[in-house]
């Protein structure tokens, strides 16, 4: 009987603990975790722990057993280990999108991705919006905002505005977002973390034949050379669409283009532990850029058909859950309007109660002024008669104001009736929506398992061989870069504000390297994709020859 071993998993919203064999590999361990979290694109994801340095390592889906990984099985991190080119052309479901949402926005909030401060706070305004969704201001107050971690700790310490005013900016701009569903605010917030130059890269140390110590950073569209004193700027590059080979041989790394008039592109690192790690990140990065370009499997048209069904269903969902909601905040109104009239009502009843009260008074006044002066008996007869006829016009009187008080509380009452029946209809479509939902969930438990029954081609990627022939891209493929996502139009007013009010308030002498390195992007007009595109231009001889004389 195999040894049985308790292994913890942490995901960026929770802990998984199992109970497996020491013979589990680490492709089985993936899968069962994967399944568990009910996360269908397992291509971008893995399982990682971190070393005694410190360092991120990926357990390797083949046939290594958690025996080898022994010593790490109590604190491995299922993670996002490769990105996208294009977050909306490429992540599918919701729950892939959700957890690359918490993973981007706590490597932002703890400075692993350099973001610059206004775009910080644009962020946070749809990092509310996806976790408490619409704003409402019984519950989302200032003292609210004050308990939730917003921004990096840089962007309070760089700058001499107070907490609160950071906070009502992120109010206002989470305002604008009113009606917009979690996962669209999610993928909103990805789209705009796409264009910082950091994300999505993983960077190592290495150096040229020279010895010039430089920075390689693996990412979705390419390898990037970087000086070490910039990981925003990259000086060169490499784009998977020219590499047709990679290998390494102890601190040797070898890289063979699809050019065969270039020289290898060779580069060193400090031992081939290290290098196996970039292979591994080479090899999987390629894969999935070389599957970007050809056409969809079945199974990801199948789960992208899905996806739009049930976002289909959720956003009809919405609207009518919106129009009730509405529905019911205008019969609240209502209710309201025929409260204060009720109340109107009464104080006009009490008005006539005392009106007549002085009028009954006046008239016994009267009387005695009658039997004072002691009238003759015909005058007293006649203002006798006029005290009848006066008694039976405030008697008619007294009896239309029953009736048409009487009327008004009927229709009042009419009216409350009306607006339980509202109330009570809002109430069943809730459960009917509430319904629609659990039928929803219940058809993803029972796909689960039929579209996890393979593992994906990924999982099979990361072998222990020293040497990877890559495959080539699909005749004709399509190699250009995404463009810079812009800000939303209805936000732009209140960013430049921002941006005014940061610039005032900077304090120079507590900003970061990347922070100047940021602002002459700036002032020189450059941005993630502008500068992607500028050092890819020319041929793979000439790069080769450019790292070479670094």
């Amino acid at each position: 009987m195999s040894q049985q071993v308790k292994v913890k998993i942490n995901t960026m919203d929770r802990e998984l603990e199992f109970v497996t064999s020491l013979k589990t590999t680490g492709k089985s361990l993936f899968e069962m975790v994967s399944r568990n979290l009910g996360v269908h694109e397992i291509w971008f994801f893995g399982i990682c722990y971190v070393d005694a340095s410190g360092e991120e390592i990926w357990i390797d889906n083949s046939k290594k057993t958690l025996k080898d990984y022994r010593q790490y099985v109590q604190k491995l991190n299922y993670r996002v280990k490769y990105y996208p080119e294009d977050i909306e052309e490429e992540l599918i479901e919701d729950n892939t999108i959700k957890y690359f949402f918490y993973q981007v926005r706590h490597a932002i909030l703890n400075e692993k991705i350099y973001c610059p401060p206004d775009t910080s706070v644009l962020l946070a305004s749809y990092a509310c919006q996806a976790r408490f969704g619409d704003y409402h201001n019984d519950v989302h107050n200032t003292d609210f905002l004050k308990k939730q971690r917003l921004l990096p700790n840089k962007v309070y310490n760089q700058h001499k505005m107070k907490p609160e005013e950071f906070h009502e900016t992120i109010l206002n701009m989470w305002l604008k977002h009113r009606g917009m569903m979690k996962q669209d605010a999610m993928t909103e917030y990805l789209k705009l973390t796409q264009n910082l130059e950091m994300y999505g890269v993983h960077y190592f140390e290495i150096h040229n034949k020279r010895g010039t110590k430089l920075l390689l950073g693996i990412h979705a569209i390419g390898l990037n050379i970087y000086k070490l004193s910039d990981k925003m700027n990259a000086i060169i590059m490499f784009p998977w669409s020219e590499i047709k080979n990679i290998n390494f041989r102890d601190k040797k790394f070898t890289i063979k283009g699809s050019d065969k008039k270039s020289s290898d592109f060779i580069f060193f690192s400090k031992d081939g532990y290290l290098n196996k790690r970039i292979l591994n990140l080479g090899v999987g990065n390629h894969y999935l850029y070389v599957r970007r370009r050809k056409p969809p499997t079945l199974e990801v048209i199948q789960m992208k058909e899905k996806a739009m069904e049930q976002k289909k269903t959720l956003h009809e969902q919405r609207t009518r859950l919106q129009s009730e909601i509405s529905a019911r905040e205008e019969a609240e109104k209502r209710e309201k309007l025929y409260q204060n009239q009720l109340r109107s009502l009464r104080e006009e009843v009490e008005r006539s109660r005392n009106s007549l009260l002085e009028a009954q008074s006046t008239i016994q006044k009267l009387k005695d002024q009658l039997f004072e002066l002691q009238r003759a008996k015909d005058e007293l007869e006649k203002q006798q008669n006029e005290l009848k006829y006066l008694m039976e016009k405030l008697e008619e009187s007294k009896n239309m104001e029953s009736v048409e008080k009487r009327k008004l509380e009927d229709e009042i009452l009419a009216k409350q009736m009306e607006v339980a029946k509202i109330q009570e209809e809002v109430e069943a479509k809730n459960l009917e929506t509430m319904r629609l939902q659990e039928e929803v969930e219940m058809a993803k438990r029972t796909e689960e398992e039929l579209r996890m029954q393979q593992l994906k081609e990924i999982a099979e990627m990361t072998r222990r061989e020293e040497e990877k022939e890559l495959e080539s891209l699909p005749e004709n493929a399509n190699d250009e870069l995404p463009e810079l996502v812009l800000v939303n139009e209805q936000l732009r007013e209140q960013l430049k504000i921002l941006q005014d009010k940061l610039e005032k308030s900077l304090d120079e002498t507590k900003e970061t390297e990347l922070d100047k390195l940021h602002r002459d992007n700036l002032k020189e007009g450059r941005d993630k994709y502008k500068t992607l595109k500028e050092i890819r231009k020319g041929n793979t001889v000439r790069r080769v020859d450019l790292f070479e004389n670094l």
